[in-house]
């Protein structure tokens, strides 16, 4: 039985290995089983990554630098203090994305399918100093010549940060954030 993973859209992945030039084993999820390259049993060190939009990876574990205390704060103030709802947190290393789907008032009239959803980069928080805990926040700029991150804020208390911020995720205020 190959190992399989089913993402948020109902996708199913197909783990597979190859290997590297040096021997090492390579994993990788399809959604094609190919008999020559398909996993039983998922690998010791390894842990499955879904993208916000679905796309599915094996990944090295790695040491997670933010507590679920940081995470909870942010994810308990997207919709205490966000007029989004429909959001996913993406957590690497020590960067917690805001990814949003915003609908317009006609298409929410009109449900969408899990399979036409599109989770969009919107803002982050990153841990700069481990031992003062302390976080910038930033927003993804959608200038054209731009498209990147810009720096909106630095603190060392989380729970100020998401309240002065996340708030402007999905208004016209957003793009005023400078």
């Amino acid at each position: 039985m190959v190992f399989s993973y089913k993402n948020f859209r109902g996708d199913t992945y197909y783990l597979h290995s190859t290997q590297t030039k040096k021997g090492n084993p390579r994993y990788h999820f399809a959604k094609k089983i190919d008999e020559s390259t398909s996993e039983d049993k998922f690998p010791k060190g390894y842990e499955v990554y879904e993208e916000p939009n679905g796309k599915v990876y094996a990944r090295k574990k790695t040491k997670a630098m933010l507590n679920p205390a940081e995470i909870s704060i942010i994810s308990d103030g997207m919709k205490k203090y966000s007029e989004v709802s429909d959001f996913k947190l993406d957590i690497k290393k020590n960067i917690v994305s805001i990814y949003a789907n915003e609908s317009t008032e006609e298409e929410s009239l009109i449900p969408l399918s899990l399979k036409h959803k599109y989770y969009e980069a919107k803002m982050r928080f990153i841990l700069i100093d481990e031992e003062a805990r302390t976080f910038v926040v930033e927003r993804f700029c959608y200038l054209g010549s731009v498209d990147d991150w810009i720096d909106l804020d630095c603190s060392d208390d989380l729970s100020e940060l998401v309240k002065e911020y996340v708030q402007h995720i999905g208004k016209e205020s957003f793009y005023e954030l400078m």
